[in-house]
This record gives C-alpha cells, sequence and structure tokens, in this order.
C-alpha cells in the first residue's frame, strides 16, 4: 500500500498530476474497451465545480475515503 502511493507520488511529481489522472483514465477507457466492457466504468478526471450539484455526494465520499487512504502509510 505504502509503495503503491509512494510510486504514483514519484510519477505524478515527475509528469504531473492531471497529465497522470488523464492517461491513466484513457488508457483504463482503452482496456475496458479492449476487453469488451462499456467505457463508461473507467473515471473520467473533472474538478467538482464542473459535476451536477446532486452528484457531487459521490465524489465527497471518495475524496474523503482516498484522504484517509494516504495518510495511514
Amino acid at each position: 500500500m505504502k509503495d503503491d502511493v509512494l510510486r504514483v507520488k514519484e510519477l505524478a511529481d515527475a509528469i504531473g498530476y492531471g497529465h497522470l489522472m488523464c492517461i491513466t483514465s484513457a488508457l483504463w477507457r482503452d482496456l475496458l474497451k479492449e476487453n469488451g466492457y462499456p467505457t463508461s466504468g473507467a473515471f473520467v478526471p473533472s474538478i467538482l465545480k464542473n459535476i451536477k450539484d446532486e452528484n457531487q455526494n459521490g465524489f465527497k465520499f471518495d475524496i474523503e475515503f482516498y484522504d484517509k487512504y494516504i495518510k495511514r502509510i
């Protein structure tokens, strides 16, 4: 777990956090497509202000979860 976070941090520091998220999302969509799954299963990087208010609760849960996740290491 700690190694995963540190590897991602190192890569994101090197190439940029937003760039890493966009590339990862594109790779995930490509993998889903190659394996016959709907590409809607892949996350699309965005900022909260671009998400409708009624859809933000799920994102707030994810934010809190991952903030706690990286602090545990």
